[in-house]
């Protein structure tokens, strides 16, 4: 009985951005190491850090590992302060360059919460008339009973505050770049 009652809560989500450059040099900004420190240096509302942790390239696809640190949701559970550190997470990814896809894996660095999180999907890129349309969609799956769906809208409205943030911290990157 205990096991049925464990239920998964899935959510598949879609957010799209639109920059105004084109394709290729929006991707080739996006994959910039030199990025970083301007996205954490300008997503003060969600993110305490952004930092690589490897990167390779091997000619027609990069591979990456980026630890991100965000602005706690919450101040405390309980007595309990909630850090940026209690919610980091590094972002698994492989860009295929060809095809302007990168697919990811969102993995938590709390063990507690990596067995009750799981959020994975791709970011495309797309030429709209000499503009670049990005599209991060994916799903996310948290393995918690009852409160769940409660967490799946909360994670969800907090990302899209991330993503949000990142792609107008990423404009401004992009503005003197050709």
């Amino acid at each position: 009985m205990a096991l049925a009652l464990a239920k998964e809560i899935r959510m598949k989500f879609e957010l799209k951005h639109t920059f105004d450059h084109p394709v290729d040099v929006v991707t080739r900004e996006f994959l910039n190491p030199a990025l970083f420190p301007h996205l954490q240096a300008n997503m003060p509302k969600t993110m305490v850090a952004i930092a690589p942790v490897e990167c390779s390239d091997q000619g027609g696809t990069v591979t990456r590992k980026t630890r991100y640190k965000p602005q706690p949701l919450i101040k405390s559970i309980g007595p309990k302060k909630v850090t940026p550190e209690m919610m980091a997470w590094v972002e698994e990814s492989t860009f295929d360059k060809a095809a302007r896809v990168l697919k990811f894996k969102n993995v938590p660095d709390s063990g507690r919460l990596r067995s009750l999180l799981v959020n994975e999907g791709t970011i495309t890129f797309r030429d709209v008339g000499g503009k670049t349309e990005r599209t991060v969609s994916g799903e996310l799956k948290v393995k918690v009973f009852l409160l769940g769906s409660i967490a799946e809208k909360i994670i969800y409205k907090n990302a899209q505050e991330i993503l949000n943030e990142e792609a107008a911290a990423f404009k401004s990157w992009l503005a003197d770049k050709k």
